[in-house]
């Protein structure tokens, strides 16, 4: 989508990563002194593939007070504080996280077809039309068999033959519950029925029928879950297993011994023995391994002509399930919802804390927010609007202004308007280059570069004092206050344009480049003729005081501020307007 003319987007100070930290600079300043200085004379270029990952609205970045910078989302680096579930709202402890996943396992899931929630039936036609009562008046449970359905599409665990004794714990039920509702053997009943045969195939026996039936087919694929409880015993046997290496077995008690005696004397005295021997890999079902069959990829071919296009899963589908071998809508099974997470954002340069979220799950409120909007003026162009006289005489009217029709080789004027949040007054200075970068030279011209901004007080004191009581003495009037009518002629050099309580405007002279793909070599690239001026803008302020920036100065070894309290701030940022889209020359005759 294109942007909208006019725009502002502000550079974060990131935009060359090989710049090092501060950290690195203080340590190493004479290696990098002469690095630095380039930089500073260096002029941005909005039109540089690297300018594109540095440029952010101001209500996107947040800020610094430690580093007195901007940042952006590369700059700081996120840390959960607590993880919940979006439509149970239940917060889930980090030690769950790390043994059940990231899903919720109550009874939160989400339809297979299309993500919607679902939500608990009971198949009692009855109590769906009306709701039970008891002998007290109080609801009563319905009673079984339930399922889950989905609201939006009307697909149901129906389909799949799967039904719940129990309204809740769905994920234990369905855990236990495969397609067509088979029965699936819980952990421990498969370590048992494992041991069993492994029992009984070193006492040479043949195993029972019942057990033999649960035996899974080395030519049918096994179930992820078989596979991954088949493996993990596996290994933790390998791995407690003393008789593989000798004293060197992966799970020998004087391991810890040995290491220890390593880093002792003792230790160099010892004979040097034999390496381990390394530990196999698995091998058979029951030990997780499970040999690929061309067979089974026929019958998957066989199958998908049987059941035609309605009968498989589209890309989305496939991705949103557990195991993403599922191919057909028959094996389709409800997904558990993905657990949310509230961070907080630090600064990576300082660690400082920019922004920090309540722990309460339903508050969406902030202990720490730190934004660039309450810290880094706002600035904002417009074009400035032009005056021709009515057929009434005395009466002019404003002529609107096409952003994406600039006319080349002609004066249009903007204004630019800088905005203070901060509660002390600001000197700003501006600096832009003469002429943009790019193959479209267009030419700009700040008319007063160097102006003072009020400090964002409250409104009730413009309105008491008066616009006339708040201004300064040293500040020269607006081209407004003068009585400027026309803007076209009343623009002068050196005069701020309007003055507000927190705010000041200046005229911005824009004189386009012509943009004609004739023109330039391999024609016109994608918004090319866009206009983007890169302007630095350099503020200075004095504030209070307070103690956590005297303690900063005490462990940096600096002295804090003067005599009456106060200390100088000085920040700087590049930041990018555009003003509109040049359009074609005219044509003459």
């Amino acid at each position: 989508m294109a942007q909208a003319f006019p725009y502002t987007f502000y550079s974060c100070p990131c935009v060359d990563t090989s710049t090092p930290s501060a950290r690195v600079r203080d340590k190493r300043s004479s290696q990098y002194s002469t690095h630095t200085k380039e930089e500073q004379d260096r002029t941005f270029d909005p039109r540089k593939s690297r300018s594109n990952f540095s440029l952010y609205p101001l209500e996107h970045l947040l800020y610094c007070e430690d580093c007195h910078q901007i940042r952006c989302p590369r700059c700081v680096s996120e840390e959960v504080i607590t993880w919940f579930c979006p439509s149970c709202l239940f917060e889930v402890p980090s030690s769950n996280i790390r043994s059940d996943g990231n899903r919720c396992m109550r009874s939160c899931y989400n339809c297979p077809v299309c993500t919607a929630p679902m939500v608990v039936n009971s198949l009692d036609s009855e109590n769906e039309r009306h709701v039970r009562l008891g002998e007290d008046g109080e609801a009563v449970q319905p009673p079984g068999p339930f399922y889950l359905a989905c609201p939006y599409c009307q697909w149901s665990t129906l389909e799949i033959g799967v039904e719940f004794e129990k309204p809740n714990n769905i994920s234990g039920q369905l855990a236990r519950l495969a397609n067509g509702g088979k029965t699936v053997p819980t952990l421990r009943e498969r370590e048992k029925a494992r041991d069993k045969r492994k029992e009984a195939e070193e006492l040479g026996k043949k195993p029972d029928e019942e057990e033999d039936e649960g035996t899974p087919d080395e030519d049918l694929p096994m179930d992820h879950d078989i596979r991954f409880s088949n493996l993990s015993a596996f290994y933790k046997s390998q791995l407690q297993t003393d008789t593989m290496g000798g004293d060197y077995g992966y799970g020998s008690s004087s391991t810890l011994s040995r290491i220890m005696s390593m880093y002792s004397g003792s230790g160099a005295k010892k004979s040097k023995k034999d390496r381990p021997s390394a530990m196999r890999e698995a091998f058979g079902s029951d030990e997780g391994f499970q040999v690929h069959n061309r067979s089974s990829e026929d019958e998957i071919i066989k199958r998908m002509r049987q059941l035609g296009w309605e009968g498989t899963i589209s890309p989305e589908q496939r991705q949103s399930q557990i195991h993403s071998d599922v191919r057909f809508a028959a094996d389709l099974r409800p997904v558990p919802t993905l657990l949310r997470t509230k961070r907080a954002k630090r600064c990576r340069t300082c660690r400082h804390i920019l922004a920090r979220p309540e722990t309460k799950i339903s508050s969406s409120r902030y202990k720490i927010k730190l934004l660039a909007l309450n810290n880094i003026p706002q600035i904002s162009v417009k074009a400035l609007p032009r005056q021709v006289e009515t057929s009434v005489p005395g009466i002019t009217a404003p002529v609107p202004f096409d952003y994406n029709k600039l006319q080349p080789f002609m004066a249009n004027h903007f204004i630019l308007t800088i905005r203070n949040p901060l509660f002390d007054p600001i000197h700003v200075t501006l600096a832009t280059p003469a002429i943009t970068p790019g193959r479209i030279q267009s030419k700009v011209t700040v008319l007063c570069p160097e102006f003072e901004v009020g400090a964002n007080t409250d409104v009730w004191d413009e309105a008491l004092t008066g616009p006339g009581a708040t201004q300064k003495k040293s500040q020269a009037p607006s081209s407004t206050e003068l009585g400027a009518s026309n803007p076209a002629t009343q623009a002068e050099a050196g005069k701020v344009w309007e003055r507000g309580r927190n705010w000041t405007s200046v005229v911005l002279e824009v004189v386009a480049d012509k943009a004609e793909p004739a023109d330039l070599e391999g024609g016109l690239d994608e918004d090319e003729d866009v206009l983007e001026i890169p302007m630095f803008v350099r503020i200075e302020y004095e504030t209070d005081l307070t103690d956590d920036i005297k303690e900063k100065d005490r462990e940096k070894g600096k002295e804090s501020g003067g005599a009456d309290g106060r200390v100088k701030r000085e920040e700087a940022f590049w930041c990018v307007l555009g003003a509109g889209r040049i359009g074609a020359l005219p044509k003459l005759g």
